[in-house]
């Protein structure tokens, strides 16, 4: 294994573990139609969404079947049309249970249109109501309600559509592009619209020139759009990182790009905000790489709320005697233990490692030879945040800028004495927000 290290990131192309269990055809997007789908009601930042179905009850597909309150989230919609067959509480598999609406698909697909309105007709408040109405939220993993994103306090006159998928084997932004590029470029239309930018950037990292040549080529009929490619180096695809690689700037520490007038929007979000507009359909599915060892790697268009066990199995099964089931991202990702969870808003990928490719992460001491301080973007120091937290030194903590961590985990990947830095920085985090409230 050679791993390639940058001044703030790594090249994980380099990684001959990873490399050799990508997608091969990457641009045919199968779509699976399971028997049911399990739907939480919260697959936001924010509080739950509050249930507004029944059992017995027939809903069709984009029916909303959970609706947000008065704080911060998003509605929920069913992905299948069908009978909702229970409402429940279901392990999701990261020490944490979750209300869930249980849908029996009925295979008719019959779907519920909201409205269906051209560009030109829409008010900026006119798009943030119809992005609230479709339960659009963040699809590059943060899940943060995308019509309070659009309805910003600040002055905006540039988005950038964040095209850097650079987590390693996910190909699900670059599935979206090269195959659906006229929908993002009409949702890149609609987001400038709705904040009032006068410029937008399509960021995209520079080993998928498939998708630049297919945007480029699109952005020749919009002058105010433009595409740029960036290093294919993690975590690239972080806000903070992207930022300052486009601009050369820097988010001011207690606020974000929005007080410099940028505001960052995945482009599967992108998309999803103009599937709310036209045909109005809200956010029901979305695409996932599933890869890793898996028999049968696959981008899968899937109806939120398929559990890991059908996804899996539309993959053909598993490859050897499955050791670790990540959803979300090999670096950022969650690891789940029960093929029962759901995959959700937030899934663009899963990934399994069997027993033969699960690495021993047995930590050692630290031997200060600060790879850690190097790769990370954000230019903290790793090996001393978890020192001070393995010591309860919170104050100390604090003032190494903890709260700065972004989890990308370039930490944990390059130390050699394969310390869970990471793991206990976020930990930390949560520790001060703890004494904190």
């Amino acid at each position: 294994m050679v791993k390639r290290v940058f001044k703030g990131g790594i090249d994980l192309h380099q990684d001959s573990a990873l490399h050799l269990r990508g997608i091969d055809n990457y641009k045919n997007v199968e779509s699976i139609h399971p028997k049911k789908v399990y739907i939480p009601v919260q697959q936001h930042i924010g509080d739950p969404a509050e249930v507004i179905v029944s059992v017995g009850e027939k809903v069709f597909l984009g029916q909303p079947i959970a609706k947000m309150g008065e704080g911060l989230g998003a509605n929920v919609h069913a992905s299948i049309s069908g009978k909702i067959i229970g409402v429940k509480t279901i392990d999701q598999g990261q020490g944490d249970e979750m209300t869930c609406v249980i849908i029996e698909n009925d295979f008719r697909e019959e779907p519920r249109e909201i409205h269906h309105e051209t560009i030109d007709e829409l008010t900026p408040e006119m798009i943030v109501e119809r992005v609230e109405a479709a339960g659009v939220v963040g699809l590059g993993g943060a899940t943060f309600p995308s019509h309070v994103k659009l309805n910003p306090k600040e002055d905006i006159h540039t988005c950038i559509f964040n095209g850097a998928e650079c987590e390693p084997l996910l190909m699900a932004d670059a599935a979206l592009m090269v195959t659906q590029g006229e929908k993002l470029l009409k949702g890149c239309e609609l987001v400038l619209k709705a904040v009032a930018a006068k410029e937008g950037i399509i960021a995209i990292e520079d080993d998928k020139q498939e998708a630049i040549e297919v945007m480029r080529k699109l952005c020749q009929t919009v002058p105010q759009l433009s595409v740029v490619e960036v290093p294919s180096v993690y975590p690239q695809g972080s806000t903070e990182m992207l930022f300052k690689v486009l601009t050369g700037k820097e988010a001011p520490a207690d606020g974000s790009t929005r007080d410099l007038g940028y505001l960052i929007i995945n482009v599967a979000t992108t998309a999803a905000v103009y599937e709310a507009i036209d045909p109005g359909i809200p956010l029901s599915h979305r695409i996932c790489s599933v890869v890793g060892d898996v028999k049968k790697q696959k981008n899968v268009y899937f109806p939120i709320g398929t559990s890991i066990e059908d996804m899996i199995d539309f993959c053909n099964g598993f490859e050897g005697k499955p050791s670790k089931i990540i959803t979300g991202g090999f670096m950022m990702g969650k690891t789940v233990d029960t093929l029962a969870a759901s995959l959700t808003k937030s899934a663009n990928g899963l990934i399994v490692i069997n027993e033969t490719h699960d690495e021993d992460i047995t930590p050692s001491p630290c031997i200060l030879c600060a790879r850690c301080v190097e790769v990370c973007p954000i230019g903290l120091l790793p090996h001393q945040l978890e020192k001070s937290y393995l010591k309860e030194n919170w104050d100390r903590l604090e003032k190494l800028y903890v709260d700065s961590c972004i989890n990308c985990g370039c930490c944990t990947y390059i130390c050699p004495a394969r310390r869970h830095l990471a793991e206990h920085i976020v930990a930390g985090q949560q520790k001060l927000k703890e004494r904190q409230a």
